[in-house]
Formats: structure tokens, C-alpha cells, sequence
């Protein structure tokens, strides 16, 4: 297992973390993990050489997680890793609300500190709401008290965002969505490079999209693949494609099953950083366009479409549909599209006002698409 340091601290993580985001589950109920087996698939990890587990409170459910890496990490695996967990500012109204959470958390997980703490996935509004409720303060007391050893943050906003933040405070790592279909999305591939610029470790979460990538390949990208002078599988060509970059300290994979632990640990002892020549690296952006090619709606995300009078969320109403086509998750898709919290920006909703048409620059017949979209996928 290679070791990589993270950015200017004197710890180095293993290239492949655990992240528990993704336990397996007691007859797929989300919140009753099935302890025995992630007992056995997360202990396998670190017996094979990896060193970070990563949770945070609302995995599974309000805790639930940190609870089972307690159980997980007891009997001494606890002292044979880095424990990282997040502040998730959306459940705290208040300082003390946010001491009390962390506090609640070094309980659950049955520590008395995390070596990593995590400012949990900033987008622009929980970021105010983090400097409002002076989080830096309880940082800076919680690491003069030895509960907080180093500190980041997570991201899902734009580059410019991610800057401002990085720039905010001296951080000693981030955490950001990166995997070959996501070199421009939220940071990208600026954010990973600044980042490193910077001195931060990265760790790196859906380096498989979700799981899309795991996917068997649709036909048009398995022709890029056949390529390779690597047999990987498809989740085996996302994981070696985020290991092999230098800026990247840790690849957090989500595993619930002991294939995936072996595949990984495999995958994580062999692609070491620059692991991939140039005629490997080159395969990544065709299979990009390949799977692109199988788009069903060409929408650019410009949002010029919005804000719809109706609350209809147009742009995440196609990413949707075109995700199920283009990785051959149809399921995966429509329950993502299907969401509850999705109700109200859903395409169900659209009057049919023709508001959005004059807007697109790609001329998209937008309310006819979300119709389609409704009639096909609705429950």
C-alpha cells in the first residue's frame, strides 16, 4: 500500500481510504448497518495496510454511522488508523450547538479525538452560515484541547468558491468530487491543482460518481477501454484514474462488499502516483466523449433557463435523465429524480408557461422535454 503525506502535516495516509458513507446495510435499510459484516469488510481494509476510515454524522442517518465505527474500530483497530469525522453546520443554529454536536460525535465514535475534522460539504450558503456561527473558534479551542489534530473541509460549489475558501484559512487538507467525468465540475481539476499549490493534502470523494462508473461500460466506451494494456474493470479504471494523479493523498471509496475491499486494496498497491503513461492517461478523455455521446438532452447548464416560475429545477431534471442513459443506471437515476426532497423542483411541476424556451441558447423545446421526462420517470 503506498503512503502519501497530507500536504504539510507529518502523518501520511494510505492512497486508499475507507469511507463509511456506504455500509452494508440490514435488508437494505438505511439505517440499520449490518455491524458483523462491516466489521469484517472495514477491518479487512486496514489489515491490508489502510489507515484512514472517514464518517460524518449524517451517513446512515443521524449518527448512525459513527455508532457502527465505534463497534467497528474497537478491540484496537481504533489506535491503527486516522479517525476522521465533519461538522455538519445544517443541524447547528448556534456556537453551542455546534460544540455540543462535536462533542456528541467524539462520544458516538468512541474517541477522544478525531485526527482529521472536516468543515462538511460547503456550498455558498452553509459556508456564511459556518462564519456566522464562528466555527473557527471552537476549531481553534477543540485543537488546543487535543481534540482536532488537523482540519479541511469538503466542497460541492464552483472554483471561485473553493478558492475563496481555501484562502480563508490556513487548512491543512480539503476534500473534493473528482473522477474522470468530473474534471470541470464543482472544483475540478483547478481546484485539485490549487489546492496542492497551497500545500494541502486532497482526499477525494466518488472517484465513481456514485457507483455509476462501477457500471459495466456501455459499448461505445468498453471500445475505449479495449484499448488499454490494463484489464482493470470499470470501477478498477476510476479508482487507478484519481490514484495515479500526485495531487491526490487519499481516494475514499465507499466499499459494502468484500470484492470491492479486494479490488480496491489491489488497485491501491498497484497504481501508485504517475502509475499511468501518457497513452493510458490519453484514454481517459475519449472515454469521457464516449460516454457523453450517449446524452440524451444536450443541456449546457448555463441556467439561463432560470429560476423557472414554477420551481422546476430544469437543469437537474435532464443531469438526471441523462445520467441514467449515459451509465446505464436507469434505477439508480430515477430514484435520485424521485427523491422527496426533490418534489417541489421537480418536472411534474412545470405549467407549461413557455417562459424558459426564449432563454435557451441551445433552443431546447424545454417544456416538452420535461414533459417527457414527467411521462417516462414519475412515480
Amino acid at each position: 500500500m503506498e503512503y502519501r503525506r497530507l500536504g504539510k502535516t507529518d502523518i501520511s495516509l494510505s492512497a486508499l481510504g475507507y469511507g463509511t458513507m456506504r455500509l452494508p446495510t440490514i435488508d437494505g435499510v438505511f439505517n440499520q448497518v449490518d455491524i458483523p459484516k462491516a466489521k469484517e469488510l472495514v477491518r479487512k481494509a486496514i489489515d491490508s495496510g489502510v489507515n484512514y476510515v472517514d464518517t460524518a454524522y449524517p451517513y446512515h442517518g443521524n449518527g448512525f454511522s459513527e455508532s457502527a465505527v465505534k463497534e467497528i474500530l474497537a478491540d484496537g483497530y481504533r489506535d491503527k488508523v486516522y479517525l476522521g469525522d465533519k461538522l455538519s453546520v445544517w443541524f447547528c443554529e448556534s456556537y453551542e450547538d455546534c460544540e455540543a454536536f462535536f462533542e456528541g460525535q467524539l462520544e458516538r465514535c468512541g474517541t477522544d479525538h478525531f485526527d482529521l475534522y472536516v468543515l462538511h460539504s460547503l456550498a455558498g450558503d452553509l459556508w456564511e452560515k459556518a462564519k456566522k456561527l464562528d466555527v473557527f473558534r471552537l476549531f481553534e479551542q477543540k485543537k488546543k484541547e487535543g481534540k482536532i489534530k488537523y482540519l479541511g473541509f469538503s466542497f460541492h460549489d464552483s472554483y471561485e468558491l473553493f478558492q475563496e475558501i481555501a484562502d480563508y484559512y490556513p487548512w491543512d487538507f480539503c476534500i473534493l468530487q473528482y473522477n474522470f467525468m468530473d474534471t470541470d465540475h464543482q472544483a475540478g481539476e483547478r481546484g485539485l491543482r490549487y489546492a496542492a499549490q497551497k500545500g494541502m493534502g486532497v482526499l477525494i470523494m466518488e472517484p465513481l460518481k456514485g457507483g455509476q462508473l462501477a457500471n459495466e461500460a456501455p459499448k461505445e466506451v468498453a471500445a475505449v477501454w479495449a484499448k488499454s494494456k490494463h484489464r482493470f474493470s470499470s470501477a478498477g479504471r476510476g479508482i487507478s484514474f484519481v490514484l495515479n494523479r500526485p495531487e491526490v493523498t487519499t481516494v475514499l471509496s465507499g466499499m459494502n462488499e468484500m470484492a470491492q475491499v479486494e479490488e480496491n486494496i489491489a488497485l491501491a498497491n498497484q497504481c501508485t502516483s504517475g502509475f499511468l503513461d501518457a497513452e493510458e492517461e490519453a484514454l481517459y478523455p475519449q472515454a469521457r466523449a464516449a460516454y457523453e455521446s450517449l446524452i440524451q438532452i444536450p443541456c449546457t447548464r448555463c441556467r439561463y433557463c432560470m429560476p423557472c416560475p414554477a420551481g422546476v429545477d430544469i437543469p437537474n431534471n435532464f443531469d438526471y435523465y441523462n445520467m441514467g442513459h449515459m451509465y446505464q443506471s436507469m434505477e439508480h437515476a430515477k430514484n435520485f429524480y424521485n427523491r422527496p426532497y426533490f418534489d417541489p423542483m421537480r418536472s411534474t411541476n412545470c405549467v407549461n408557461c413557455g417562459q424558459c424556451i426564449d432563454k435557451c441558447p441551445q433552443n431546447l423545446p424545454i417544456p416538452d422535454l420535461l414533459k417527457k421526462i414527467s411521462e417516462e420517470w414519475a412515480k
